[in-house]
């Protein structure tokens, strides 16, 4: 099998890990919801945890895909690092609004996504100021 075969097979056992983790504590939740919403805030929040780490276990190996395309390029790890760090924060921004919107506190998740937005947008500046440069040199 290829590498891209391997990496599909492991990239989709994944998800089914995080959608098995999902769905357990979906039901748990709905069953304490009755009973004891308190715990059942505790069961959302620790599910959405375990599927962070399931998630950033199986990112490393992404990561460093992502940074062998980056030195394969030749356009330098620093545009890269600065590309994973805005999907980084727009995943974050995403997970954090989300909970709040499962707590009943839409108004505050969406002051979230707004601070996300602004943040990527700051951070894009200087991506798309580099992949500018890039271009112009490819021109000249």
């Amino acid at each position: 099998m290829t590498v891209c075969a391997l990496f599909s097979i492991y990239i989709v056992m994944e998800i089914f890990k995080v959608i098995g983790v999902g769905i357990i504590g979906a039901i748990i939740a709905g069953l304490l919801k009755k009973e004891n919403s308190e715990l059942s805030i505790l069961v959302v929040m620790s599910t959405g945890i375990i599927i962070l780490i399931v998630i950033l276990n199986s990112l490393t190996t992404v990561i460093d895909a992502f940074f062998e395309i980056a030195d394969k390029s030749g356009i330098g790890t620093g545009l890269f690092s600065g590309m994973l760090k805005i999907i980084g924060i727009g995943y974050l921004t995403e997970f954090s609004a989300n909970l709040c919107d499962d707590y009943g506190y839409l108004s505050i998740g969406k002051k979230i996504q707004l601070g996300g937005k602004i943040t990527i947008f700051l951070m894009a500046i200087p991506i798309i100021g580099s992949l500018v440069e890039i271009i112009g040199n490819l021109l000249v």
